[in-house]
């Protein structure tokens, strides 16, 4: 592979460094809506934010969201259930946070004809889901959900801002990964390329979603004519990029012993 072999390492050294950035802010919307249950400190949601994203880049399924809950109750003695409540939350308020990041961006730097409308659409799906989200029945909801959504649409702006801002990290990671490995790529590709590689691994069918995140993109990009070599190699820089730095980081966190109790204990906490 010599697109990967000849990558701009400091490149791929800033698409890391973003990438931990975008985790912050995922951790930041996080602890706004948890906070809003039981005290948890800033620090707290992001050491249980990396630690998770550790656990995820070598697990499967919601491994290392079962990490976040408990990572956050041993350090500030949050209750796993409304951690793991506020989690499902947090996953709302991600969708919308990539709804108003899609809307904003094909409004004010439309990429191809049509964009403006689309970002339009995207902006009145962001209110149906606002509305939803305090409309719906919550009846079989659990307590911990009914007090989030009792929030008023003004409560959830700071996360979803801070979501918007993960996604916009996310964006440019992708792109510095695929100029490091020497594609030829606009931002609208990445932008593509980000949309459908999260659309392929939502359910995390592979540990890190290896494999997965390569092949949506080998296909995808196919798309925007981009042989099939460069779109692998920027998928295996992207994926180092992604989990390495934020692997050693998770280790350096717990210790390799705490890490692997993590990952003994993670199906059951799931």
């Amino acid at each position: 592979m010599d697109a990967l072999s000849d990558a701009d390492w400091m490149l791929l050294a800033g698409a890391g460094l973003v990438n931990i950035l975008s985790l912050m802010a995922k951790a930041g919307a996080w602890q706004l809506l948890l906070r809003r249950l039981t005290p948890i400190r800033a620090v707290t949601a992001q050491v249980a934010t990396l630690i998770g994203a550790a656990v995820n880049s070598i697990s499967i399924s919601v491994s290392g969201e079962a990490a976040r809950a408990q990572a956050a109750g041993s350090r500030d003695g949050v209750p796993f259930g409304l951690a793991a409540a506020s989690l499902v939350a947090s996953r709302v308020v991600e969708a919308l946070g990539l709804v108003v990041f899609l809307a904003v961006v094909l409004l004010m730097l439309p990429m191809w004809p049509g964009a403006r409308s689309i970002g339009l659409i995207l902006v009145a799906v962001a209110v149906a889901v606002t509305a939803g989200y305090h409309l719906l029945p919550r009846r079989r909801w659990h307590p911990a959900l009914v007090r989030l959504a009792a929030t008023g649409p003004g409560g959830l702006a700071a996360p979803v801002a801070l979501a918007t801002v993960n996604w916009v990290f996310q964006w440019l990671t992708y792109h510095l990964s695929f100029v490091a490995t020497g594609a030829a790529v606009t931002p609208a590709v990445s932008l593509a390329a980000l949309v459908m590689a999260n659309i392929a691994g939502i359910l995390r069918l592979t540990p890190g979603n290896i494999g997965v995140l390569q092949g949506s993109l080998v296909l995808g990009m196919r798309a925007f004519e981009m042989p099939a070599a460069n779109a692998l190699a920027a998928g295996l820089a992207l994926q180092a990029v992604q989990v390495i730095p934020v692997l050693v980081i998770g280790i350096a966190l717990v210790g390799a012993q705490g890490f692997r109790q993590l990952l003994a204990h993670r199906e059951e906490a799931a």
